[in-house]
């Protein structure tokens, strides 16, 4: 019986594994960007928030952005300019405002498909 039990965890995992690899490999965003710069997380500049790759944690930056519209703005990437990120459906006025008075703060890169990267909860934490 735990030998079956054993058996069945191991085909879960597998199946997971392969299914997110599978599912990961298709729908990518990158073609949207083309025309961005490269994303280059070793010499990237931590000045400047990245629209399309920054982790919602850096959204902290702009008084007001964390974490209600670093999530929408999260969701609803990849951008090609700021006027896509102007352009998501339901945001409020106050809040394109916000985005407009602090352009200077962002940057767009190539968005980062590799692993999956995850930008809401990508396990870091304070202690």
């Amino acid at each position: 019986m735990k030998a079956l039990i054993r058996f069945s965890v191991l085909l879960v995992a597998i199946a997971s594994i392969w299914t997110t690899c599978l599912l990961g490999s298709f729908g990518g965003n990158t073609a949207f960007a083309e025309g961005l710069p490269a994303t280059n997380f070793y010499t990237q500049d931590l000045s400047k928030i990245d629209l399309n790759n920054s982790n919602i944690n850096t959204f902290r930056q702009v008084r007001g952005m964390y974490p209600t519209l670093g999530r929408i703005i999260i969701d609803n990437a990849p951008y090609q300019s700021l006027d896509d990120v102007l352009n998501i459906a339901g945001l409020t006025d106050g809040q394109k405002e916000l985005i407009k008075a602090n352009a200077d703060k962002f940057t767009l890169k190539k968005p980062d498909e590799s692993m999956g990267r995850e930008r809401i909860n990508n396990a870091n934490y304070r202690l």
